[in-house]
């Protein structure tokens, strides 16, 4: 009999929130894939089957929120209204709300991320790809909309968010204060000063700069380099013709 595709969803979303359980109440290290299916009520080939390792499960997880998060906005009916930081602000917000009720679980995918080595960066960026396209899609609509002017370097904007996106989940996992109100203070702050910088003609102005520098410094050096290789070269196959005489 084939499964259907919501089938296997249901059976996914159902060993992730076991998996989570598990790990918060026994430890990543101390928790195992089989008593994950057990907990989850599926068999240990089953579990296999949609994780081969505990690191799969944990990156999945992470996509599994940005899938979440990213519904919850689009059910927002006056969300194409707000403003790109507000799209953005809301983003990161929800996400913080859906890792909420599992912040113990998250505390130790950061710990293992940015203090040990059982996690890899890397592999952690690789989960991104739903969360890119929808700040890209958000970037988009606004440049469009002549919000903000198509910025420099565009194509790198969203992987810097993404970056930024690390630094806020990285800066609430350590935010004791009520009501993570440290936490919505940085965000607020933080994005102010990215949504000033956009309006601004700031990164136009420091591509001038940049390109200045790569034209006139950047350039001539390496002119200079390739002339010493040229010289470099003549000196070579003169000594080559006198050795060979």
């Amino acid at each position: 009999m084939k499964i259907s595709q919501s089938a296997k969803e249901k059976t996914k979303i159902k060993i992730l929130q076991s998996a989570v359980d598990l790990i918060i109440e026994k430890g990543f290290e101390n928790a195992s894939l089989r008593e994950m299916a057990k907990n989850a009520g599926v068999s240990n080939p089953t579990i296999y089957n949609y994780f081969p390792s505990k690191e799969k499960l944990l990156y999945a997880y992470i996509e599994q929120k940005h899938k979440e998060a990213i519904a919850s906005i689009q059910e927002i009916e006056d969300f194409h209204t707000y403003t790109l930081r507000e799209q953005l602000q809301t983003l990161i917000e929800t996400e913080l709300e859906l890792y909420l009720e599992d912040r113990e679980f998250i505390i130790q995918i950061a710990d293992m991320v940015f203090h040990a080595s059982g996690l890899k960066m890397g592999k952690l960026y690789e989960t991104n790809a739903r969360f890119i396209e929808t700040v890209d899609e958000m970037l988009s609509i606004a440049i469009e909309a002549e919000e903000i002017a198509e910025p420099p370097f565009r194509e790198h904007l969203t992987k810097l968010f993404w970056d930024y996106y690390i630094m806020v989940v990285a800066y609430w996992v350590k935010d004791d204060s009520e009501m993570f109100e440290n936490t919505t203070q940085f965000i607020d702050h933080s994005l102010g000063l990215a949504e000033a910088v956009l309006h601004s003609d700031i990164l136009s102005k420091a591509s001038d700069l940049g390109m200045f520098f790569f034209k006139t410094h950047m350039l001539n050096s390496l002119q200079k380099f390739a002339t010493k290789q040229e010289s470099f070269s003549k000196i070579k196959r003169k000594l080559g013709d006198v050795l060979h005489g």
